[in-house]
């Protein structure tokens, strides 16, 4: 029974007292007055046990209240939902996070961008981290409606927090999972005043967004964009045994995308992808930061170490609202491997040669963002063989998000893996090409949304 049901069972009891009291005092005891005395009486006896009514309910309130609400598990809640209220920043929930979940209850926590399910953060628990985890709470609750529900065993979704594995919040375009198995020692109430506090916290940091998006349009965009376009390679390298090819379009004059491609020695070579949230001058300068940082490092071939520098140097910037997905790929022709990060990447995508033909092979995340808040734990380089005229493709989410009139996206089509797989024959340049050529067909009279950036890198003859 939950405390809205045991609160009204209590209002419905002290006023049918009242009401008792009420009928049964004028009939026992003032049965000789006369007719006006008697109503004088009844009203003045009506007042005094509607006084009594509400004295006697907001004692039980109390008590009830205290009862239900003070175990510890129902105050961790809330006093992580007092943290949430008290919020502006993506930092200060992802602190609240840790502060008020994780250390005190060792609750693991997930919080995702809707559309994208952009990985924004995850706690270092077991069940937070687990692909499998991950894969099956998108798969049951990225169409979940606005409002709040409870996670099964099997990571489906309850309607009941009795035995639940945890709980989810799905607000402002936000999915926030907690996995607990406390849920049902706390109050239903809790997990109300939570989902309202979220949704206020999300229209804050999405209105703070707005107006400093509104603000950097303000500023001189030819300026923003020359200054961005000197962070990129003017060309890319001739690199023996790897061909490379590039299409960069911003959808206005500036873009969060940036790219690179970084000869290290004769066999290995370092491919970048990125994007930076927002745009504008901001954006524009995290770029330069971080293409900065890459190209500036002593050892470019060490990806992890990569990757906390790059870290480092977004979050010295100051912006609270600034971070970015990456991708760093080591190319090594002489031992035929390709080692990589991908830091919330959307589809990195290598073009496999098998026995039975080419096969299109997407590279998952290894990582959350970058730049949000510091890294914890060990980085995770994932390492696979590559073969001869195997083609390796990295595109931002202006690729495989791109919508037609219809509202279906690119990635989600046959012909965008067909269109691979069709192409992987061909240079790297005619690859991009088809590619490029691909989405403004499948766009048709719809309009590009988002920057779109294409870096393809083509195997050689890797026995030579």
């Amino acid at each position: 029974m939950t405390y809205r049901t045991e609160r009204r069972l209590v209002a419905s009891g002290a006023t049918a007292a009242a009401a008792l009291l009420f009928l049964i005092v004028p009939y026992t005891a003032l049965r000789g007055l006369r007719l006006d005395a008697t109503l004088a009486l009844g009203a003045a006896l009506f007042l005094a046990l509607y006084i009594f009514r509400e004295a006697i309910f907001q004692a039980a309130d109390r008590a009830l209240y205290r009862r239900r609400f003070r175990r510890p598990e129902t105050r961790i809640l809330l006093g992580f939902a007092d943290r949430v209220g008290a919020s502006f920043t993506v930092l200060d929930l992802v602190e609240a996070i840790r502060d008020c979940l994780e250390r005190p209850a060792d609750m693991g926590a997930v919080l995702v961008r809707s559309n994208t399910w952009e990985l924004i953060y995850q706690s270092s628990s077991a069940a937070a981290t687990d692909p499998k985890v991950l894969e099956a709470l998108e798969r049951n609750f990225r169409d979940w409606s606005e409002g709040f529900s409870f996670i099964n065993e099997d990571y489906s979704i309850s309607n009941t927090n009795e035995g639940a594995r945890g709980f989810f919040v799905y607000a402002k375009g936000f999915h926030f999972f907690v996995l607990t198995r406390l849920c049902s020692l706390i109050e239903l109430e809790a997990f109300r005043t939570l989902y309202g506090e979220l949704k206020i916290y999300f229209d804050r940091v999405i209105t703070i967004s707005d107006l400093f998006e509104v603000a950097s349009l303000s500023k001189e965009w030819e300026l923003v964009a020359e200054t961005q376009r000197s962070f990129l390679p003017k060309k890319l390298p001739t690199v023996a045994k790897l061909d490379l090819a590039v299409s960069y379009r911003p959808l206005v004059n500036v873009s969060g995308d940036y790219y690179d491609a970084i000869p290290i020695d004769e066999a290995r070579t370092l491919l970048v992808v990125g994007d930076v949230s927002g745009k504008g001058l901001a954006a524009a300068l995290v770029m330069g930061i971080i293409v900065n940082t890459i190209r500036v490092a002593e050892d470019k071939a060490d990806l992890a170490a990569l990757v906390r520098s790059v870290d480092a140097a977004v979050r010295d910037m100051g912006f609270d609202d600034k971070y970015t997905v990456l991708f760093l790929g080591l190319v090594d022709t002489a031992k035929k491997s390709f080692r990589y990060v991908n830091a919330a990447m959307a589809d990195p995508i290598i073009v496999a040669q098998t026995a039975l033909g080419p096969k299109v092979r997407r590279l998952q995340p290894t990582m959350g963002l970058v730049g949000l808040v510091p890294i914890e734990g060990d980085i995770a380089v994932e390492e696979l063989p590559l073969r001869t005229d195997e083609i390796i493709l990295l595109a931002s989410d202006g690729v495989t998000e791109v919508a037609n009139a219809d509202g279906k996206r690119l990635g989600e089509v046959e012909a965008f893996d067909r269109t691979l797989l069709q192409s992987v024959k061909l240079g790297a340049e005619g690859f991009v090409g088809s590619l490029t050529s691909l989405i403004y067909s499948f766009v048709g009279d719809a309009e590009l949304k988002d920057d779109v950036t294409i870096l393809a890198a083509k195997a050689g003859r890797l026995w030579d």
